[in-house]
């Protein structure tokens, strides 16, 4: 399936959605729970090592950034979208 131009620049549903201010909170929320279940849930090396992954989508939210948005045609910088979002009205 074909993308036209404007997808092309506005990358997909899911990159829009994660460059969203409910993706961002989305992707705090899953590495505090990412921490917090490395912290209470798994023992030892791992536990920790779980907790430390999840810094990554809590930074990832904070900075605005989504690494895995350019697999499905989206920016790496979810600020991009600021300026390709279509007026109300179709101007």
């Amino acid at each position: 399936m074909a993308l036209s131009t404007t997808e092309t620049v506005e990358g997909s549903a899911f990159s829009r959605f994660m460059a969203s201010n409910y993706g961002r909170f989305a992707r705090v929320a899953f590495g505090a729970t990412l921490i917090g279940s490395g912290l209470s849930l798994v023992a030892g090396p791992a536990g920790y090592a779980m907790a430390a992954f999840g810094l990554v989508p809590i930074a990832a939210g904070v900075f605005n950034l989504c690494p895995v948005a350019p697999v499905w045609g989206g920016h790496l910088i979810g600020a991009k979208y600021c300026g390709v979002r279509t007026p109300k009205g179709g101007r």
